[in-house]
């Protein structure tokens, strides 16, 4: 006795015009799937490029996450406006602490012992919060700390590695 396969009751009327209409994408179901591609495209070479969206506030935008692809100095100088508005920020807080009378390099340890006793531990927090900000945004803007002490110590030393400090701050929209 062999064994012949039936035919599925249910298949048994169904045309080969049936057949073609069942697996054949409708034109928008066709125009939905090549967006689709294009969209997955255009991400995958996003990501690749290093691009990845940041949002603040209601807006996003497209802001390069693979630093590597800027400069150093471009970096660096990232790097320093943040930090500055960080230390800006936070020498705020220790005016407020001491009514306005802050000693030059607070932080340096012979002048935090110029600050009042009773607010001197709050100081030091302050400075060590600052430190360790500082250290982040070195880090965050692929840059290893003695990179960035390198390009402090040339813009100390040198006018016109200030004025291109400035210029690039202009064109990189920062401030």
């Amino acid at each position: 006795m062999t064994y012949e396969p039936q035919p599925c009751a249910s298949l048994r009327n169904v045309t080969p015009s049936m057949m073609k209409r069942a697996f054949s994408l409708s034109a928008r179901m066709q125009q939905l799937l090549a967006h689709s591609l294009l969209v997955g495209s255009l991400s995958s070479i996003a990501l690749l490029c290093g691009w990845t969206p940041t949002f603040s506030g209601h807006s996003a935008s497209f802001d390069s996450a693979a630093f590597a692809q800027e400069p150093p100095f471009t970096r660096y100088v990232r790097a320093a406006v943040e930090i500055e508005k960080t230390r800006q920020r936070l020498l705020d807080q220790v005016k407020q602490l001491t009514g306005g009378s802050v000693p030059s390099n607070v932080c340096h340890s012979d002048n935090i012992e110029k600050i009042n006793s009773g607010i001197r531990d709050q100081v030091k927090g302050i400075c060590d919060t600052f430190a360790a900000q500082a250290g982040q945004i070195v880090a965050r803007n692929g840059l290893k700390r003695e990179e960035f002490n390198q390009f402090q110590m040339k813009a100390q030393q040198d006018s016109g590695v200030r004025s291109q400090i400035k210029t690039e701050i202009q064109r990189l929209g920062l401030r």
